[in-house]
Parts: structure tokens; sequence; C-alpha cells
């Protein structure tokens, strides 16, 4: 969830200075002595620290913080085609509701679970994946809410690279997420990039209020920035908007303000892989 991400602030905001320093510091120390041919870390182990600072949290269109920096590290660790991440939203200045009194507050916590592979005769990739959801209550509750997902994802390695995504809600009901995207990277300078992306959503909701429409669309533009060949900064810019007068209306319900369904915001991300 929630990961996911509002008309106020078109700002360029996601970034983190957390782990630059200890990281200069960490290539300064000397490296561990080990007997030839042994490997101190597996060769296909990674590990992957991305910290965005933004404007709003939107997820699948529903605005879930407003007026309010939010913080979303995420730290991955991978091998030979499984991940496990786990990711955290921080709201700066929480409300519930149109709840007048706000607070810094960890709102979220997601645990996701993935194995990835290709079919290159195809040039096709896919993803099997469970995430894990625990937040604070949604929508507009204080009451703990948990949920459970199961998805799978299919992309082409093609031009504009279009995927398919489908995410099955297990655990509080029966719901079904569809979304079809497609992405494109230029080359604007020396190792820069500017990434563009969108995709449409068609969902399917049996528990709440039995929707069953074309959902939301999000369309996004960032600017990558290589600082090393390890670490990257991403101003990004996005918008949120429905795609039928039903998801106008079930947007706007669910919304922490309760008046908006679209949604420009935006931020800065940093990533470090190792």
């Amino acid at each position: 969830m929630k990961a996911t991400l509002r008309t106020l602030c078109l700002s360029f905001v996601i970034a983190t200075v957390m782990g630059l320093g200890s990281y200069s510091h960490a290539q300064e120390a000397a490296a561990p002595t080990a007997p030839a041919g042994y490997k101190l870390v597996p060769e296909d182990l990674t590990a992957d620290l991305n910290v965005s600072l933004y404007s709003q949290y939107i997820w699948r269109g529903y605005e879930l913080s407003r007026d309010s920096l939010v913080i979303f590290p995420q730290f991955t660790i991978g091998y030979k085609g499984f991940a496990a991440t786990a990711w955290i939203d921080l709201d700066t200045r929480y409300m519930s509701g149109g709840n007048s009194n706000k607070e810094f507050r960890l709102w979220e916590t997601d645990f996701i679970l993935t194995y990835s592979n290709s079919y290159k005769p195809l040039k096709l990739n896919y993803t099997l994946g469970w995430i894990y959801y625990d937040t604070d209550g949604w929508p507009k509750a204080d009451t703990p809410s948990k949920n459970q997902e199961l998805f799978v994802t299919l992309g082409l390695d093609t031009l504009l690279k279009p995927t398919f995504s489908v995410y099955n809600e297990i655990e509080l009901g029966q719901s079904w997420y569809f979304s079809l995207g497609l992405s494109h990277s230029f080359a604007v300078y020396k190792d820069w990039s500017l990434d563009l992306a969108g995709y449409i959503s068609y969902m399917h909701d049996k528990t709440d209020a039995n929707f069953g429409n074309f959902h939301d669309g999000n369309i996004s533009a960032g600017l990558k920035i290589p600082l090393t060949s390890n670490i990257s900064i991403k101003p990004n810019l996005q918008y949120s908007f429905p795609l039928s007068s039903d998801a106008s209306r079930e947007i706007k319900r669910t919304s922490v303000s309760g008046h908006h369904n679209n949604y420009v915001y935006g931020g800065l991300i940093l990533d470090l892989a190792i």
C-alpha cells in the first residue's frame, strides 16, 4: 500500500542523506583479508537501500496523507532471483480523517517476498510475490489494520517495456487490482537519464464498496542522476487521476480530506545499491 501516493505540492522532495556518511567511511576502511578463492559474500547476493521524501503518499489513486512530508525507507536483499523487502511509511504530520491533531508517526510497515526470472526466447520477464501490509488503519481510521496480497507481474523487454500486474487481496476480503504500465528512459547528459512511466488500472473489490470498474491512472517523470557507481538521486514528479466516474467518487470518498480525487505530487529518491 501504501505504498502509494495530491494537488498541493509539485515539489521536488525525495531525498535522504541517511547512509551517505556511513557509506563514505566504509569505503575508506581497509578490506578484510580472506583465503585465496574464498568469497566473503556470495557472488549473487545483492542489497539495495532506497529512501524517498515525498510531498504526499498516494497509493493506487488513494490519498493517504496531506500537507506533510512523507518518508519511505526501503531495504531489499536478493539472491538468485529471490528477494525480501521491508518498506516503511513515516508521516511527519499524520492526519487521520480530517483530524486537526497532526503528529509524526510510523503509519505503515510492509514486508514483500518475491521471485523473479525471465524467459529469454520471448523477452519475457516475470515476478511472483507476496505482500504483508501493517497499518494504523485505513481509510480514515486509527484502528490497526493488517492485510495480505499475492501478485504476479509479467513484462516484455521491448519498446516501452510493457508490464501487466495482477494483485489479489487474501486476508481482509476478496479484491482484485489489475494494472498495465509502460516506461521509457532517455539519455540526457552523460549517464543521466530522463525516466518516464505511466499505468492504468482496473479494480474489482467485493468487500468494501463493491467496486468494479477502471480505477486510477498515474504518470511520472524523473531525472536519474548517478553520483557514484552505487549511489543515485532522482527528482520525481507524478500525477494521479481517476479513470471512471465510479472511481472518482470512490477515491474522493476515501481521501484524507474527502474533497479530492486527482493529485500532483513529487519528491526526491536516493538509492544505494550494494
